[in-house]
């Protein structure tokens, strides 16, 4: 693998690697913060932090989440912060995704395709363990686009709520017995 010494580290997720987003860390490092009992705390700055440790340590290789979780504590332990540390990720990690993103790669009116990329999502999304929470955006604009629709009509009521209830047994079934929220918006 190739990478550019200026691009954002990667991190393992399932069968598939994510670039790491700063605010995305800071936002997750500011609720930890809180939940330790620090309601102002300087999570742009330690997301700073966090990312500069990570390029510095960085391989051609993107990191596992865990590596890159014990990298986050690294920090917050080093620069004295080992109760948010014990707070960051607690509840797992926060997915969200744009339903859009499928229907981008799909033909337009192929619903059963939408099916099939929906499923192999949540089977992607769930495959690393660490998801617990799960949010899939713009159900309706995806609809639309896979019908090739201005505006929202029946056909459109019908697809989304055939869609939505298979979503839902899908993430269920996939997660099987572990703890997942998830919302289809």
């Amino acid at each position: 693998m190739i990478y550019l010494r200026e691009e954002p580290p990667l991190i393992e997720l399932g069968s598939g690697a994510v670039a790491l987003d700063n605010d995305w860390l800071a936002h997750c490092l500011e609720e930890a913060a809180f939940a330790a009992g620090y309601p102002e705390w300087p999570a742009a700055d330690v997301a700073r932090t966090v990312s500069a440790f990570l390029h510095a340590k960085r391989t051609p290789k993107p990191f596992s989440f865990e590596g890159f979780t014990t990298a986050v504590h690294v920090v917050l332990k080093d620069i004295g912060y080992q109760e948010v540390a014990a707070q960051f990720l607690r509840d797992g990690l926060e997915v969200r995704y744009s339903l859009l993103e499928i229907v981008e790669e799909l033909p337009t009116g192929f619903e059963l395709g939408l099916f099939r990329a929906s499923a192999e999502l949540c089977n992607r999304l769930l495959s690393s363990g660490f998801v617990t929470r799960i949010s899939l955006d713009n159900l309706r604009p995806a609809v639309k686009k896979v019908l090739a629709k201005a505006h929202w009509c029946p056909s459109c009521e019908i697809l989304a709520g055939e869609l939505v209830s298979f979503l839902r047994e899908t993430l269920l079934r996939t997660a099987n017995t572990r703890r997942l929220t998830f919302s289809i918006r």
